[in-house]
């Protein structure tokens, strides 16, 4: 998976292995998190934009939130985040 961040300008690949969140905190951003399971929303984002595999019932809305803690390489192939 792909992931933009739109405002630093830094695309980073996350590995099938990785959360986006581990991804973020490996490369030096500090997201908020608590629970790391998707349960209390400290980590949620709205994306800008998110493209999934067309099994994953084509693009999903960028107004839907996503838990960065639990986000992985999947379904979803590349995410445009605000940060």
């Amino acid at each position: 998976m792909v992931v933009e961040l739109r405002r630093s300008g830094v695309e980073l690949v996350v590995p099938p292995t990785s959360t986006v969140l581990e991804a973020l905190e490996r490369n030096g951003f500090a997201v908020p998190s608590m629970c790391r399971a998707g349960v209390c929303g400290a980590c949620e984002h709205r994306p800008l934009a998110i493209e999934t595999t067309p099994v994953a019932r084509g693009n999903r809305p960028a107004t839907e939130p996503v838990r960065l803690c639990v986000t992985t390489a999947g379904t979803v192939t590349r995410l445009v985040l605000d940060l």
